[in-house]
């Protein structure tokens, strides 16, 4: 079975790796131009494009495989039997999707048809989901419409931040796939219609969910709002990490880590915090810094203890050596 693999971030080049090690033949891989990074913003290869390099799979990268005629007919020069996309940042149009005989399929990290689009991890957690998982389905015209041939649950504990929930939703991705191309090799199927009558797909009607839609995630996006919840305040900086920020004087705060203290610290001892503060409930502005707790900070209902955070030009450091940093004071308004 010859395998064309689409993705691009890291996330998708793990599943790479882990299809290469189980056996099966990827002869290119499809991925997103080289772009700059870094402080040098030195242009640098996506991750799977340097992982293919590695092994020496052939590369074709396109900013928009809907205009490049070129790569489109380098792909049917191809004849591979079946594309498997990963996280690849572009929608696929027809014509791409008719040239395997197998057929196009997609890793989706998310339990559809929730959180259909762009970004699905960072808005399972964002909306405190107690859930997400993976789904392997045929992909159609439509966004993350096609039917389901292998879920799998996983949960969303109260501590996954974006990087922790990516880690676990890959190795599942992996193993999936892995389990979906072992069924397919069984099978020996000739074309894709055989194989959704021989897997039983679930069509995603059929799962009396309303879908919901994962949007690109904006710039706007990663500021924090002292003015909402705690709990939302947090899923922000644990669905955005590690760029979820604050404003102090004009410079960028970026809060790695931080929990509620109302809920998650019950031996806290509230008569330490003049609840003036409390009571007028002034969002943003810090009511506590000490050495052994760091900062907190008020948000519309509930303190927040910040534990972990990075001032603009700075390394990650414990918040309390951040307020010094930042020349940061009780009663100082954060967002600003």
């Amino acid at each position: 079975m010859k395998i064309v693999f689409w993705g691009t971030p890291k996330y998708a080049a793990e599943n790479l790796i882990n299809i290469i090690n189980a056996g099966y033949e990827v002869i290119a891989v499809v991925t997103q131009p080289d772009r700059k990074r870094g402080r040098g913003k030195k242009l640098t290869p996506s991750p799977v494009k340097q992982t293919a390099i590695d092994l020496g799979i052939r590369v074709l990268s396109t900013p928009s495989i809907r205009k490049d005629q070129n790569t489109r007919e380098i792909l049917i020069g191809l004849k591979a039997d079946i594309y498997i996309v990963v996280a690849f940042g572009q929608i696929l149009p027809k014509e791409i999707l008719d040239i395997p005989k197998l057929g196009c399929w997609n890793s989706h990290a998310s339990l559809l048809p929730l959180w259909r689009g762009a970004a699905p991890i960072q808005w399972s957690i964002l909306n405190d989901d107690k859930k997400t998982g993976i789904c392997i389905m045929l992909m159609e015209e439509g966004l993350d419409t096609g039917p389901v041939v292998e879920q799998q649950v996983t949960v969303i504990n109260d501590l996954d931040n974006l990087e922790i929930l990516t880690n676990k939703l890959s190795d599942i991705s992996s193993n999936l796939l892995v389990k979906f191309l072992r069924r397919l090799t069984l099978l020996n199927c000739l074309n894709k219609s055989i194989i959704l009558e021989e897997l039983n797909p679930i069509d995603q009607s059929q799962l009396n969910v309303n879908p919901t839609y994962a949007r690109q995630i904006e710039k706007e996006d990663y500021l924090i709002d002292w003015n909402q919840k705690a709990r939302t305040i947090i899923k922000k900086i644990h669905g955005l990490y590690p760029n979820a920020y604050t404003l102090h004087n004009g410079k960028r705060i970026k809060i790695l880590s931080a929990n509620d203290v109302f809920h998650n610290e019950k031996k806290f001892d509230f008569n330490k915090i003049d609840h003036e503060y409390m009571e007028n409930n002034i969002p943003g502005e810090i009511i506590m810094i000490d050495k052994k707790n760091g900062l907190k900070v008020m948000s519309k209902d509930y303190a927040i203890q910040v534990t972990y955070a990075q001032l603009e030009g700075k390394r990650a450091t414990d918040s309390y050596t951040l307020s010094i940093q930042a020349d940061l004071r009780v009663k100082h308004i954060l967002g600003n």
